[in-house]
C-alpha cells in the first residue's frame, strides 16, 4: 500500500494565504532547529504541488532539485520555467501515472 503524507502550512483561519495573496505571515524568526524537517525531506523521494505554489516558490528563491522529485500539477504548463528534477503533471493526480509511477513511491505534497 502507498503511504502518502500531507503536508501543508495553513493559518488559523484555515487558509494558506491571505485574501491578496500574500503568505507573509510564513515569514517568522529562525530558530535553532528545523523542526525535524531535515529528517522529513530524507524520508520522501517525491513532493506533490501546484502551480501556483511552483511559481510563487521560484519568486522566492525555493530550490528545486533532484532528490527529492518534484511534481508540479497544471493543466498548462506552456511558458513555466522547468527547474531541474521537476516534472509537470496536466493529468488529474489520481488518473495520472506519471508521478513516480505511482507504485510504491514516499510522496509529500
Amino acid at each position: 500500500m502507498r503511504k502518502i503524507v500531507v503536508y501543508i502550512a495553513t493559518s488559523a483561519d484555515g487558509f494558506i494565504a491571505r485574501p491578496d495573496g500574500s503568505v507573509d505571515w510564513l515569514n517568522r524568526p529562525q530558530t535553532a532547529g528545523d523542526y525535524g524537517m531535515g529528517a522529513f525531506r530524507r524520508s520522501i523521494d517525491s513532493i506533490v504541488l501546484g502551480r501556483k505554489t511552483y511559481e510563487f516558490g521560484l519568486q522566492h528563491g525555493a530550490r528545486f532539485g533532484t532528490q527529492p522529485k518534484h511534481h508540479v500539477l497544471s493543466r498548462n504548463a506552456t511558458g513555466l520555467v522547468r527547474a531541474p528534477g521537476v516534472e509537470f503533471v496536466s493529468e488529474e493526480p489520481r488518473r495520472s501515472r506519471n508521478i513516480s509511477g505511482l507504485s510504491g513511491a514516499r510522496t509529500s505534497g
